[in-house]
C-alpha cells in the first residue's frame, strides 16, 4: 500500500513561489501548500515512495543558496 508523506519546511517568503514551481515541474511528485506565507512555512505532500526525491530537491535548492530547512517530516496527517 502506498502511503502519503509530508514535509514541513521553513524558508524565506520570497522563495515560496519558486519552491512551488520546482515541485510542480516534477509532475505528480508532490503538492506544495503554504501554511503561513509571512513566516515562510510551507508543506509538501507526497508519497513515501518519493521521499528520497523530495530530499534531493531540497538539498539541490540549498546548493543554489535557497534558504530551506525541514522542520518536520512524516506520514501525512490528512490535512491539506
Amino acid at each position: 500500500m502506498t502511503q502519503s508523506y509530508e514535509f514541513f519546511l521553513n524558508t524565506k517568503t520570497e522563495y515560496i513561489d519558486y519552491i512551488n514551481k520546482i515541485i510542480e515541474a516534477y509532475e505528480g511528485l508532490g503538492i506544495v501548500r503554504t501554511l503561513d506565507p509571512k513566516a515562510g512555512k510551507v508543506k509538501i505532500i507526497t508519497l513515501r515512495h518519493y521521499r528520497e526525491e523530495i530530499l534531493a530537491i531540497i538539498n539541490n535548492l540549498k546548493k543554489d543558496n535557497i534558504t530551506i530547512e525541514i522542520e518536520k517530516e512524516g506520514v501525512w496527517e490528512g490535512i491539506l
